[in-house]
């Protein structure tokens, strides 16, 4: 996956103690209007998230975990629900029950979620000279490939999580220290996580937010929860009766 990829790189270029950017949050100005009043969506379907959990050892070999992606990706599922429901301007859905079929072509376009999610935020956030004209001239779309999600649950837009988090074992943390003594730059695990919101009916990508960090533990519930609260805030103010 592109964001395992790409936080691998990260992983070997040199780290800063304490170094986290804070989220980055970008509206598609098409929506930008309707963004906090009725014409925003009312159903919200909750996509599997895409999370890459690996474990950085000491001696700087990654290695997958399996089991820390699904408690990732089941704590941030939870933590977007009770943000909805205490919020109450949103309903969330559950994931219909997919065929093989329809299941292989939600992952691949949860797959190319990912890839526009990283040029969303590589050509807004204003790297280079020349996409300027991407911050306003906003085209990205997954086209009408996810209507049959809108057709099975309900739902008006689906959220998805995107991203990857490397776990430093203890022991990469002692020689991290030991480092910064001696003078040897040892970097540390990172993680980098987006979530998107995806109109169903056209494929547009009504907003996005992402975040760095060097201290996030996606294993963790509470840190999950914090997180998902930072991401989500664009769309998660609690409702004033107006919505």
């Amino acid at each position: 996956m592109f964001a395992l990829v790409r936080l691998l790189l990260i992983v070997l270029a040199p780290s800063v103690p304490g170094m986290a950017l804070a989220a980055y949050t970008v509206v598609n100005p098409a929506y930008a209007a309707s963004h906090a009043s009725a014409g925003q969506p009312r159903k919200i379907l909750l996509l599997p998230p895409q999370i890459n959990v690996a474990e950085l050892s000491a001696g700087g070999v990654i290695l997958r975990q399996d089991d820390w992606s699904r408690q990732a990706g089941e704590n941030l599922l939870r933590a977007a629900e009770a943000l909805f429901r205490a919020g109450g301007r949103f309903e969330t859905v559950p994931m219909p029950r997919l065929s093989a079929e329809e299941s292989e072509k939600l992952e691949s376009l949860i797959g190319l979620y990912g890839r526009i999610a990283q040029a969303i935020h590589m050509y807004g956030s204003g790297r280079g000279g020349g996409w300027e004209h991407k911050k306003t001239a906003w085209d990205y779309t997954l086209g009408d490939g996810l209507s049959f999600l809108r057709e099975a649950s309900g739902a008006d837009a689906a959220l998805v999580f995107s991203g990857a988090d490397i776990i430093s074992t203890a022991s990469r943390r002692t020689a991290f220290a030991v480092g910064l003594l001696i003078g040897v730059n040892v970097p540390l695990g990172q993680s980098f996580i987006s979530a998107g919101l995806i109109d169903l009916k056209t494929g547009d990508i009504r907003w996005l937010s992402y975040e760095q960090s060097m201290t996030l533990d996606s294993r963790d519930p509470a840190a999950v929860r914090t997180l998902v609260n930072d991401l989500l805030a664009p769309v998660s103010q609690p409702c004033d009766g107006a919505c």
